[in-house]
């Protein structure tokens, strides 16, 4: 989860001298906001639609292979996941603004089943593994899964093509991290106060005309 804070203060400065009444500015400054949380949330999930825009590791040509030849059935997204393994998770990016409509918090999550708000701590270690990458222990058990690739057909089974077998040596599985916030937010840093003053002084102005009306 990333807080993205907003300085509210100015606009509201120049609000009031406008001669913009509190509850006015309350709204318009809460509409903004709102705008701003979407605005990040559609550049995150970009983001992971993309592979990170091209700077993301590439899937490893044995990984792509398995995929391609096995298909990949997620539990949440429940479809073969071959080309983008990783786009399932731009849907599960949200956002949420706080009480004084200063703060954007953008997260990539899910609620545990039951209970609504309260993000499933499995989805969360799958999220902090792509942030992060992983090292993870080859056992015998994933030994004999990767060797159960094999196929009855075609008679000449060649590793890496037609069947995945470990090597004896490899002792480590490596997984890249790929992060997902942090370029993003350095991307945007500069476009985000300037799309929460376009839509603050927009707000303001559509409260206004109805008030009119």
């Amino acid at each position: 989860m990333y807080d993205v804070t907003v300085d509210t203060k100015p606009l509201d400065t120049l609000a009031e001298r406008l001669g913009r009444l509190p509850y006015e500015i309350r709204w318009a400054r809460t509409s903004a906001l709102k705008s701003t949380g979407y605005f990040v949330r559609q550049e995150v999930a970009d983001h992971i639609r993309t592979g990170g825009r091209g700077t993301w590791p590439e899937v490893h040509p044995l990984t792509a292979t398995f995929r391609k030849k096995r298909g990949v059935k997620h539990r949440w997204f429940g479809r073969r996941l071959e080309k983008a393994p990783l786009e399932w998770l731009a849907q599960y990016v949200r956002y949420r603004t706080d009480s004084a409509a200063g703060l954007v918090q953008v997260s990539v999550g899910k609620s545990r089943s039951g209970k609504p708000g309260v993000f499933d701590p499995e989805f969360i270690a799958i999220v902090r593994r792509v942030q992060e990458g992983e090292r993870t222990a080859v056992t015998e058990k994933m030994r004999r899964f990767f060797g159960a690739t094999r196929r009855r057909r075609p008679k000449r089974q060649i590793p890496g093509l037609t069947f995945f077998p470990l090597k004896k040596s490899t002792r480590w599985l490596w997984t890249p991290p790929r992060p997902i916030f942090d370029p993003v937010l350095a991307r945007i840093e500069h476009e985000i106060p300037r799309h929460f003053e376009r839509k603050f002084l927009r707000a303001l102005k559509k409260h206004r005309e109805g008030v009119v009306r």
